[in-house]
């Protein structure tokens, strides 16, 4: 069974990715384990399970989800695991981060630099994802979804009331896509909740993600070409 480990900065970022996978590969094709990490130096070091796998049927592929609950986190799991899941037998590690609060846009190039620095590359291959500023930003950019969260959330009423257009212009350089996507949705009285965001997830387009929107983010396009690979 071909293996692939996912560690994420938090809730959002698992639910995105497990729903890009059943969505790729068609739901039931890939046994899906969810696990939480948790403590440190400080603390002891814990590993919750969330959602477990579904019994095996069959699947070739199995992915390994981890909420790491915050971006710093993320590498440092990753390094924590690496030798580990080589030895298990993983084909491939990936890492998912915010770039904010801790940097602005003038420090991407210093973190995209930073990340693969002290991965030891003899082990199984590390890919390094940045959603700019924050992975609302990618849910912005797929603007078909406003009206699946209320009818009223169309980009005509938000380039009225916001002043920028989410389906051409770049949310990669919004400041707090977060924060953007919560007065696009108070549009139509409904709000945005990071730990809450299965709604958001549940309704983006996937065919568009796939075919149109990795075309504009490239961090998007590195994720989903990964996943192809791990699937082919």
């Amino acid at each position: 069974m071909n293996r692939l480990a996912v560690f994420a900065e938090g809730h959002t970022e698992v639910l995105f990715v497990e729903k890009l996978l059943d969505e790729i590969a068609g739901q039931n094709k890939v046994l899906i384990e969810h696990r939480e990490v948790r403590g440190g130096s400080a603390t002891r070091r814990t590993m919750k399970l969330i959602k477990a796998a579904k019994p095996n049927t069959g699947q070739k592929y199995y992915v390994l989800l981890l909420d790491c609950g915050g971006d710093e986190s993320v590498k440092t799991r990753i390094m924590e695991e690496h030798e580990n899941l080589t030895n298990k037998g993983y084909s491939g590690l990936i890492g998912i981060r915010d770039v904010r609060p801790r940097f602005t846009h003038n420090d991407i190039p210093k973190l995209e630099a930073s990340l693969p620095r002290y991965i030891r590359t003899s082990l199984a291959p590390v890919t390094f994802i940045l959603a700019i500023m924050e992975i609302e930003a990618w849910f912005l950019a797929e603007a078909t979804h406003f009206p699946k969260i209320e009818s009223s959330i169309t980009v005509a009423a938000i380039k009225a009331s916001l002043g920028f257009d989410p389906e051409n212009d770049s949310m990669e350089q919004r400041l707090c896509p977060a924060d953007d996507l919560k007065a696009c949705y108070a549009i139509g009285g409904k709000s945005y909740v990071k730990q809450q965001a299965k709604t958001t997830v549940d309704a983006l387009d996937y065919a568009l993600v796939y075919m149109v929107l990795r075309r504009k983010i490239a961090y998007l396009d590195r994720l989903i070409s990964v996943i192809d690979a791990f699937l082919a």
